[in-house]
C-alpha cells in the first residue's frame, strides 16, 4: 500500500514533519488547521488541498493515512475518528491526555487492523539505536539515571517570576498544559519515558515528588524512583531550571541516561530537540573486560525525518514493525502512574496492560 497523507495540525512542531515527508517525497493530499494562513502554507509545496475542518482528513476518500500534529488534548479524538473511518494513524507525543484513552486507540487499531505509531522520534537517533544494540553487553543492570534538564535562562521557575505561559490556576488553565496537557514530567518526561522503556524495559513499581508553585497548574520538577526488580533501579529527573550553560552543547539542555551494568556502561546525551541538524547525540561506552571507553560518532541526522521514513515503509509494507500499537499507551500508563504517585505522595505498583 501506497502511503496517501493527509495532516491535522499545522502549527509549530509540524514544520518538521512537513519538512521530513517533503524530502521523502510523500504523497500528502490534504491539511486541516484552524488557521487557514499556516494550514494553506504548510500544503504549498505538495499541492495539497486545506480545510479548516479535521473531519474532512479523516473522511478524505483517497486518503489512507492520517498525521496528527495538533494540541494533546486533541489527539484522541481526531485519532478515534481516523481509525473509525479505516485510516493509518501516525501521532505526535503524547497519544492522548490519559493511558485509559491511549490503551483504547491501540486496541480499536487492533480491530480495524490498522496501524498506529506514536511519534516518539529521538529512538530514531542513530546513536539510541546503537545504544540498544550495546544494551545487551552491559550485563545485568545494576542502576540507570535519565533526565530531562531544559534550560529556561534567563527565567528561574523555581524562585523567581513566572512567564506567562505557565500560570494557571484553578479558575484558568496555563497555555502550556492546554498545549500538552502538563508539564515538565508530560513535556519533557515523555521522550525520555519512552527511550527508558524501549533500553530497559517495564518498571514494576514508582515513586515520583514533584516541585509546584501556587500561581502554576503544571510540575517545574519531577523527581521518579523506578523498580525493575533484584534491586534494580531507576532514577528520573525533569527540570525546568535556569542553568544557561550546562549540559554537553553547554546550551542549558542536559537530556540523557547513564545506564550502569555488571559488565560496563553507556551514557547517551540528547541534543536539543528543535535543532535536530545542529547536533548528534553523544554515546559513550565502557567496557569493563578491556577497560576501555569508546566514544561512537555518530552522524547528525534529523530523528523526524528518521521517524516519518520508518513510519512511512511500514504502513507501506502493512506491518507496525518494531513499534507497535501500544508504544503511546505504554509511555502515558508511566506518566500518568508517575503523576499519581507524586499526587499521593507514595510508591504506586504498576499493573501494565501491555
Amino acid at each position: 500500500m501506497t502511503p496517501i497523507l493527509g495532516i491535522v495540525g499545522a502549527g509549530y512542531i509540524s514544520r518538521f514533519h512537513f519538512s521530513a515527508f517533503k524530502k521523502l517525497n510523500a504523497d500528502l493530499r490534504i491539511v486541516a488547521d484552524v488557521n487557514a494562513d499556516a494550514a494553506k502554507d504548510a500544503a504549498k509545496p505538495f499541492n495539497a488541498a486545506v480545510t479548516s475542518r479535521w473531519q474532512e482528513v479523516a473522511e478524505h476518500p483517497e486518503v489512507n493515512t492520517v498525521a496528527i500534529f495538533t494540541p494533546t488534548p486533541f489527539h484522541a479524538e481526531v485519532a478515534r475518528a481516523a481509525l473509525m473511518a479505516g485510516k493509518h494513524v501516525i501521532c505526535e507525543k503524547t497519544l492522548s491526555l490519559n493511558a485509559g484513552d491511549s490503551f483504547d486507540l491501540a486496541q480499536l487499531a487492533e480491530q480495524k487492523n490498522r496501524l498506529l505509531f506514536t511519534s516518539y522520534m529521538k529512538r530514531f537517533f542513530p546513536a539510541v539505536q546503537k545504544a540498544k544494540q550495546l544494551m545487551p553487553s552491559l550485563g545485568h543492570i545494576m542502576s540507570v539515571y535519565c533526565r530531562t534538564y531544559q534550560g529556561v535562562a534567563p527565567h528561574n521557575f523555581h524562585t523567581g517570576d513566572l512567564p506567562a505561559t505557565w500560570q494557571g490556576s484553578t479558575s484558568a488553565t496555563s497555555p502550556i498544559k492546554r498545549a500538552t496537557g502538563g508539564g515538565i514530567l508530560v513535556c519533557g518526561g515523555s521522550h525520555v519515558f519512552d527511550l527508558l522503556l524501549h533500553l530497559v524495559g517495564k518498571p514494576r513499581q514508582v515513586f515520583a515528588q514533584q516541585f509546584r508553585r501556587p500561581d502554576s497548574d503544571v510540575d517545574l520538577m519531577t523527581h521518579a524512583l523506578f523498580e525493575f526488580g533484584n534491586g534494580v533501579g531507576a532514577h528520573f529527573e525533569g527540570n525546568w531550571h535556569p542553568l544557561a550553560a550546562i549540559g554537553f552543547q553547554q546550551s542549558g539542555w542536559d537530556e540523557g541516561f547513564e545506564i550502569n551494568g555488571v559488565n560496563g556502561s553507556l551514557i547517551l546525551e540528547t541534543p536539543v530537540w528543535n535543532e535536530p541538524l545542529r547536533n548528534a547525540p553523544r554515546l559513550r561506552h565502557y567496557d569493563n573486560a578491556a577497560q576501555t571507553w569508546t566514544e561512537y560518532a555518530t552522524p547528525v541526522a534529523c530523528p523526524f525525518e528518521r521517524a516519518e521514513a520508518f513510519f512511512l515503509a511500514q504502513i507501506a509494507a502493512n506491518s507496525q514493525g518494531d513499534c507497535d500499537r501500544y508504544v503511546g499507551y505504554r509511555v502515558d500508563y508511566l506518566l500518568d502512574q508517575t503523576q499519581k504517585s507524586a499526587t499521593l505522595r507514595q510508591p504506586v505498583a504498576l499493573d501494565w496492560k501491555a
